[in-house]
């Protein structure tokens, strides 16, 4: 085969020429997950799983310097379809507020979103007793982490009728005192029933994490090292277009967009 042969069959080569960006990366996931969840019918069931989120597992340090890889965590259950009331009620959505309260687990209310979350998050047989953590409710939703042990976990969802969500999340990562990890975040639902959802892991020093997207504010939840917090009609790929601010616990603060929180690549 001669050169100037294999040089005509290189042009209708379909492969990139140069490795995929980050960015690009979760814009073919983005279709993939959107082209997949088309196909699906409608459903509706009391313990359904996030659709596969974007993850991507970032270290936002107070001088500014982002570290970032690309990291997977396993999605448990189906994938359902996304109806126009989402996973969860959009009417319960509707009732959310930024700033969270924190929950009760020994009160009926979160008792009860205990159990919804357990039953929708599967038995661990052989695995240590569950402890809850991050547990808060905005209006009539409650969100909690749920983990057996320090190496398997799960974040939750789960409306006042008894529905919930779940899904496996990483372990608590090691950070700088004044840093954050941005693990996992991503959206669920539809029109009125979509959410968006961001969480990760934050220093010894940070004493609160605030959302900025669509134009909404959003205080996340603050909890034995983790930082949560989930908001209705977002962006529907599940990017913060706005912003992520920290407070230090000297009060000192800085803010980084999502944009760069979310794309910055390792250094």
């Amino acid at each position: 085969m001669t050169n100037d042969l294999l040089s005509r069959l290189a042009k209708l080569d379909a492969a990139p020429r140069t490795e995929p960006s980050a960015a690009e990366i979760d814009r073919e996931e983005t279709l993939l997950r959107s082209v997949l969840s088309d196909t699906e019918r409608p459903t509706r069931s009391v313990g359904t799983a996030f659709r596969r989120p974007l993850v991507r597992r970032t270290v936002f340090t107070l001088a500014g310097g982002l570290a970032a890889g690309v990291t997977f965590v396993a999605v448990t259950g189906s994938l359902p379809g996304l109806g126009g009331s989402g996973p969860l009620p959009s009417s319960e959505l509707a009732s959310w507020t930024p700033t969270p309260n924190a929950l009760d687990i020994s009160a009926d209310k979160g008792s009860a979103a205990e159990k919804a979350c357990l039953e929708v998050a599967g038995e661990r047989p052989g695995s240590p007793s569950p402890t809850i953590v991050n547990a808060d409710v905005r209006g009539k939703v409650a969100s909690m982490i749920v983990m057996w042990g320090a190496e398997d976990a799960s974040y939750c969802l789960a409306a006042s009728d008894g529905t919930g969500i779940s899904m496996a999340i990483d372990p608590t990562a090691e950070v700088a005192a004044k840093a954050i990890s941005l693990d996992t975040l991503g959206a669920r639902g539809s029109d009125a029933g979509e959410f968006n959802y961001a969480l990760g892991s934050v220093g010894a020093d940070v004493k609160d994490v605030t959302v900025r997207d669509s134009g909404k504010t959003v205080h996340a939840t603050v909890q034995d090292g983790r930082w949560t917090a989930w908001w209705p009609d977002g962006n529907p790929d599940g990017l913060i277009t706005g912003s992520v601010t920290l407070t230090l616990t000297d009060g000192t603060t800085r803010t980084v967009t999502g944009d760069a929180l979310m794309n910055q690549r390792p250094e």
